[in-house]
């Protein structure tokens, strides 16, 4: 979340605290998180969220010098590659795009993959990936492999977006997105033995004038923001499954009202006052930070698609009033799924899109 600044800090400083990997095989391993990724679809294309968790069992520490996605057809012939390397100096070369290529010896290594938008029309179910490691300029380079299948996400759950009127996603899960970006290896995650990005897919919704601004004046009080109070809907048929309530409103530029040991007691101090909905076929939301006493909902309770759970607020790991969704796969901190929501409309340079189900993302004007 633009909202997990405390929770990536604290990643990032306990990860030194991480245990060596254990391996008795000499050899680079690699693994896909999820095991088998999801392709996403999107309004003019699809996308390939997953992470690759390289480990090193040697005595020497590497560098990624290159990454390889390859398309093949069903019947293994080749159809497409990209790829970046050391190809130019050491400002120009594209692997220089991915920022964590040092693989520790007896460590692991989490990179984001970066071959993420395909047209519509290209074959991304059958592909492999592959890392080119080296130690040191002159050193030689190993290369370790992996095939995938990925699957086309097919939606359980009809969903509509939570909030209604125009929103603007403030970030979603694109590439660039912090959502995106949670290192399974680091301090945090492994203190609470996440072992998958539970916000791969999510999002921050606010609320924007026509300037695009999310605030009046200087954005001092939560009431300033244009989104403040606006009523959070369930996205879709659900029994809620878990609540909170209670948690202060934060203020623009403060700090959110806990500190690190009370984050290490409790995770979801960072999703302020919060909403989890059993959606009952294995699919689960998240509805996070929303105002100080609005939630209107309590465990065991039965809740209907666009029924008003709580309002928008800016509470926990906060720092603009917004509400974070997510879809997952557990009630907990398990893998992210898509959301597709339905009849959805994204503004254009001429107006507002045809409405088609299917997922948003950062950037984009929706209603």
């Amino acid at each position: 979340m633009s909202t997990m600044r405390f929770f990536a800090r604290t990643i990032i400083g306990l990860s030194c605290l991480l245990a060596p990997f254990a391996a008795t095989a000499q050899d680079l391993a690699v693994s896909s998180l999820p095991a088998r990724p999801l392709v996403e679809r999107l309004r003019d294309g699809q996308q390939l969220n997953f992470d690759l968790l390289f480990a090193n069992p040697g005595d020497a520490k590497l560098e990624l010098v290159g990454l390889e996605l390859t398309r093949f057809d069903h019947e293994g012939h080749f159809i497409g590659q990209r790829r970046l390397d050391r190809n130019g100096d050491s400002t120009t070369m594209s692997i220089a795009t991915v920022p964590n290529r040092e693989l520790p010896a007896h460590g692991k290594l989490v990179v984001f993959n970066p071959f993420t938008r395909f047209d519509a029309d290209e074959a991304v179910d059958r592909i492999r990936v592959e890392g080119i490691f080296a130690s040191g300029d002159d050193g030689p380079e190993q290369r370790i492999a992996i095939d995938l299948s990925p699957r086309a996400f097919v939606p359980k759950t009809q969903l509509s977006l939570p909030l209604r009127g125009e929103i603007f996603v403030h970030d979603g899960h694109d590439f660039l997105a912090h959502h995106r970006r949670l290192d399974i290896t680091g301090g945090m995650t492994t203190h609470f033995g996440i072992t998958s990005n539970f916000m791969r897919y999510a999002h921050d919704f606010v609320v924007v004038d026509a300037a695009g601004k999310m605030y009046r004046g200087d954005g001092a009080r939560p009431e300033d923001w244009y989104g403040y109070g606006r009523p959070v809907l369930a996205t879709g048929d659900g029994v809620v499954r878990e609540m909170h309530d209670g948690m202060a409103d934060n203020r623009k530029g403060g700090p959110p009202p806990f500190d690190q040991a009370a984050i290490m007691k409790n995770l979801k101090l960072f999703l302020g006052n919060y909403v989890v909905v059993d959606h009952g076929n294995g699919e689960y939301s998240v509805f996070a930070h929303m105002k100080q006493g609005s939630v209107r909902v309590k465990p065991g309770q039965r809740v209907k698609r666009g029924e008003q759970i709580g309002a928008m607020g800016m509470s926990g790991d906060a720092f603009l009033v917004h509400l974070h969704y997510q879809l997952q796969s557990g009630p907990g901190f398990e893998e992210g799924l898509p959301a597709y929501f339905r009849q959805v409309h994204v503004r254009t340079g001429e107006g507002w899109s045809a409405p088609f189900d299917g997922a948003v993302d950062s950037g984009m004007m929706v209603r």
